[in-house]
C-alpha cells in the first residue's frame, strides 16, 4: 500500500493487523483504539559537511555551523516531534556502543558561533551550497529549517535539489558538494557505522581524514573485549563530535500501529520483525 492513509484506513476497518511505518499525524487518526510501539529506528539523518573544501575545512566553521543550529525545532517541525537528538552518528538503538550526551555538546548558542566564526576569519559570513536528493521531502524540509537557522549567523546557505542518482554519483561516490543531508541507515555492527569515517574508506564523502580515529577504529576492530571494544568505539564517536565532522541531527523515530489484540511485538535496531512470538489474544 503506497499510500500512507489507506493503510490507516486498512487497519481501522479490520482488512490488516498491523502497519509498520505510521506518522505522527497517522498516530492521532487512529486515536486509542489501537497499539502504537514507538522508538529510534537507528537511522542518522545527518547534515554532511566536506570537510576538504573552504570554509568547511576548518573545525571552528564546522563548530559554528552546529552551534548555529537547533535539532530540537528540526524535530518538532519536520518529524512532528518524533525524533531523538543526536551528537554522533551512532543512535541510542545500538545501547552497548551508545556515547550518552553528546547530544547536548552543541546546544544553540548564536554568539559562540559567530565568535567561532569571526575568530576562522568569516565574520561576515559565506555562502553555503546544501545539496539535498529531491526524493526525500523529509531532508528537503530538513534543510529549508537549516538554511534559516544559519542566516542568524551570517551564513548564506543555498538550496540545491537534485535526483537521486545525480546525488549518488555526484555526493556519495565523488564527493562533489559542500553540504548535503541525508539519513544514513544503521547496521548491528558499529565497525559498519564508524568505519565510514575512516581514512582509508572508499565511500568517505565527508573526505575527514583523522590519524587518531583510524587508530581507535582500527584496534576496536580487532579488539576481543566486548566491553573494550564498546570504549574504543564511544572514544571515536567522541572525536567526530570534537571534530564537527558533519550536523548529526536526528534518529527519526518509528512508530508500528497494530490491533490491540496482536501482543509480542518487539521493536529491533533495524527494519526487520520477528512475528515467531507474536500472538492473537481475544478482544
Amino acid at each position: 500500500m503506497p499510500d500512507a492513509n489507506s493503510s490507516i484506513l486498512a487497519l481501522q476497518s479490520g482488512d490488516i493487523d498491523m502497519v509498520p511505518g505510521v506518522s505522527e499525524q497517522g498516530a492521532m487518526q487512529l486515536g486509542d483504539g489501537y497499539s502504537i510501539v514507538s522508538g529510534p529506528q537507528n537511522m542518522v539523518q545527518l547534515m554532511a559537511l566536506n570537510n576538504s573544501v573552504k570554509p568547511l575545512d576548518d573545525v571552528r566553521v564546522r563548530q559554528a555551523i552546529n552551534f548555529a543550529i537547533d535539532k530540537n525545532v528540526i524535530i518538532q517541525t519536520v518529524a512532528d516531534g518524533n525524533g531523538t537528538p543526536l551528537g554522533s552518528n551512532m543512535s541510542p538503538a545500538m545501547k552497548m556502543y551508545y556515547q550518552e550526551g553528546l547530544e547536548s555538546r552543541y546546544e544553540p548558542n548564536i554568539e559562540q558561533a559567530k565568535s567561532l566564526l569571526k575568530e576562522a576569519g568569516y565574520e561576515n559570513g559565506f555562502d553555503l551550497t546544501i545539496t539535498v536528493p529531491s526524493n526525500y521531502q523529509f531532508h528537503v524540509d530538513t534543510a529549508q529549517v537549516i538554511s534559516e537557522q544559519l542566516k542568524q549567523v551570517g551564513i548564506r546557505a543555498a538550496l540545491k535539489q537534485i535526483e537521486w542518482s545525480s546525488w549518488l554519483e555526484d555526493v556519495y561516490n565523488n564527493a562533489k558538494y559542500e553540504a548535503t543531508i541525508i539519513g544514513l541507515t544503521g547496521k548491528l555492527d558499529p565497525n559498519e557505522v564508524l568505519g565510514r569515517y575512516e581514512s582509508s574508506y572508499a565511500k568517505n564523502f565527508y573526505k575527514f581524514s583523522n590519524s587518531e580515529f583510524d587508530d581507535l577504529v582500527g584496534q576496536a576492530r580487532t579488539e576481543l573485549d566486548e566491553k573494550a571494544r564498546a570504549d574504543l568505539y564511544k572514544q571515536a564517536q567522541e572525536l567526530l563530535t570534537d571534530q564537527a565532522v558533519a550536523v548529526f541531527i536526528m534518529d527519526p523515530g518509528r512508530n508500528v500501529a497494530m490491533k490491540k489484540s496482536l501482543k509480542g511485538f518487539k521493536m529491533y535496531p533495524v527494519q526487520k520483525y520477528d512475528f515467531a512470538p507474536m500472538y492473537f489474544t481475544e478482544e
